[in-house]
């Protein structure tokens, strides 16, 4: 079905956002840095997963996911609400105490519950400026995006330099990552947020499209007058977007949880699987870069954007399968894993792009906090899959 016309704009050709000044060098810097960020404690949490946590690192990882679903799902609920900069020091608050409890606390409870502090911040900031980004320049995505696609590279190299490399301990690690945190608070602070741009056209009411001709309905959208139903029928509405995001990141996480754990050269030792899980995941991570920067150079259609997922999906089938029967069994296969970052990447930074373009002014912020949820649907799904998937590769292959 197509998304009601009360929210997208009557005639892509003749209606398109409205063209706004270009991007200031501080500004380009600002909104990379808040990608980088806003996704760097996510990834450092990951990447110590197994520190901080060390018998139950499913369980950290559920921590590190699960409540920025649930922030994400409640979204278009209440965002419009609240203003930017409330979130955003909440955001902060989340940050530097989710990281203190999880340095400093001596019990795995509260480990977990700094962990859940550190998803929250990182989907409510995410989602936040996901909105944001429709008020400024179309380069302000693809800059937000490729900052958070450095960010899994630099999180990973920073466990590593100073955990590994400089011998520090994890607590102390996670404790230091605070700085992160007040960075976040500071480089927001350069942010001059501009009144929300208005399309050409007066919008209509979503509920007199319902009741009669949306054509001769002509009035302003008030977003505190949307009813829950109108607010989930938004969300609802843009599942031509959601769904690739849903699939690709299904996709992805389900390699990286699942199949990714279980190749190595031989598989029967825990070493050489942990070396390239460790190097799939380094590989994956300049794929998702090199695409989340590419947002204004290349500009895919709507097919595209769906057939991405359905490749990523492929990739998944065949790297299943040829970790059991070990058709291609080398290092070459790190080159996949670029593949499958490139597909996630794209995806994400033109799927919201197209919210971006289609969607009135009036409920453009609001589409796009809504879509986000995708991205984490996908991820929570896919994480679910791959255990099952690791399982029943190990059994494969003997591995106890």
């Amino acid at each position: 079905l197509p998304p009601p016309t009360s929210i997208t704009t009557s005639s892509r050709l003749s209606t398109s956002p409205p063209l706004k000044p270009p991007l200031t060098l501080k500004s380009q810097l600002s909104w990379w840095s808040m990608g980088l960020l806003n996704n760097i404690s996510f990834v450092i949490c990951a990447a110590s997963a197994v520190d901080i946590l060390p018998s139950s690192v499913g369980a950290v990882y559920l921590a590190n996911s699960f409540p920025s679903l649930l922030i994400r799902l409640s979204a278009p609920y209440w965002f419009d609400r609240v203003t930017y900069a409330f979130r955003m020091n909440v955001c902060f608050a989340l940050y530097t105490f989710g990281f203190i409890l999880v340095g400093l606390s001596p019990s795995s409870d509260l480990k977990l519950v700094g962990v859940a502090l550190i998803s929250s911040q990182c989907g409510l900031g995410e989602t936040s400026m996901l909105a944001l980004q429709s008020r400024y320049h179309g380069s302000s995505l693809t800059l937000w995006s490729s900052g958070t696609g450095a960010a899994g590279i630099l999180g990973y190299f920073y466990v590593v330099m100073v955990h590994r490399w400089l011998g520090f301990s994890n607590e102390v690690t996670l404790v230091v990552s605070t700085f992160f945190g007040v960075c976040y608070f500071f480089v927001f602070r350069t942010f001059d947020i501009p009144e929300m741009p208005k399309d050409e056209e007066e919008v209509e009411p979503l509920k007199k499209i319902e009741e009669g001709d949306g054509d001769t309905a002509k009035g302003k959208t008030d977003k505190k007058d949307l009813t829950l139903k109108d607010r989930l029928k938004l969300t609802l509405s843009l599942w031509r977007w959601g769904v690739p995001l849903i699939v690709v990141y299904f996709a992805e996480y389900a390699m990286q949880s699942g199949t990714w754990s279980a190749i190595g050269f031989p598989v029967e030792d825990e070493d050489a699987r942990k070396s390239f899980y460790q190097n799939a995941n380094w590989c994956y991570q300049v794929g998702v870069l090199i695409s989340r920067s590419s947002g204004t150079v290349w500009r895919p259609k709507l097919v595209t954007l769906w057939a991405m997922p359905l490749m990523q999906v492929g990739i998944l089938v065949l790297s299943t399968l040829n970790a059991s029967e070990h058709w291609w069994w080398d290092n070459s296969l790190l080159a996949s894993a670029v593949v499958v970052g490139l597909f996630g990447g794209a995806v994400y930074v033109n799927g919201f792009r197209m919210i971006g373009e289609e969607v009135k002014a009036d409920v453009r912020e609001l589409a796009i906090a809504g879509a986000a949820v995708s991205c984490d649907i996908g991820t929570n799904l896919g994480e679910a899959a791959g255990l099952w998937i690791q399982r029943w590769e190990e059994q494969r292959n003997g591995i106890n």
